[in-house]
């Protein structure tokens, strides 16, 4: 009857409900093989492998070594993670500083070209002062002519 089950458990390859368990590799115990083993593996290879590669290569070792070894990797992928955050943050500031350099010197271009304006602004409203000036003397002349000329 348990041979017919159509349904598996979604997580193993056994039958749905069976008491059957799955084949479990024994750790072997510390042995000075063992270190040689776990010293040969480099930083990098470590850092790079996948979890499944990880969880295969600590089966091979004892206990304590593949505490060891996971520990060991979470440290060297935290310093990966902790230079590339200051990385970033470096950048981050250098760029921020060449915009605030950018923005500088827009504003001290802005700032000359309203020096300017300014300039030509109070040297137009000298000229119409000027004009306005001559054109009331003017006025003021040809009226003062007229006048004089009724009164006659």
């Amino acid at each position: 009857m348990g041979d017919d089950v159509k349904y598996k458990d979604a997580k193993s390859d056994l039958p749905y409900g069976s008491n059957a368990k799955r084949k479990v590799v024994p750790r072997r115990s510390c042995k000075k093989e063992d270190k040689v083993f776990f010293s040969t593996l480099s930083d990098k290879k470590l850092e790079k492998m996948t979890i499944k590669e990880l969880n295969d290569y600590t089966r091979e070792i004892s206990k304590h070594q593949a505490q060891e070894l996971k520990k060991r990797r979470r440290i060297l992928k935290n310093r990966r993670y902790a230079l590339k955050c200051r990385v970033k943050s470096i950048q981050k500031s250098v760029n921020m500083k060449e915009e605030n350099l950018s923005l500088e010197k827009g504003l001290s271009a802005a700032k000359r070209e309203l020096k300017t304006i300014l300039s030509e602004r109070d040297n137009y409203k000298s000229k119409y002062v000027q004009l306005y000036n001559h054109v009331f003397e003017t006025f003021s002349a040809s009226t003062a002519i007229r006048a004089s000329k009724l009164a006659d």
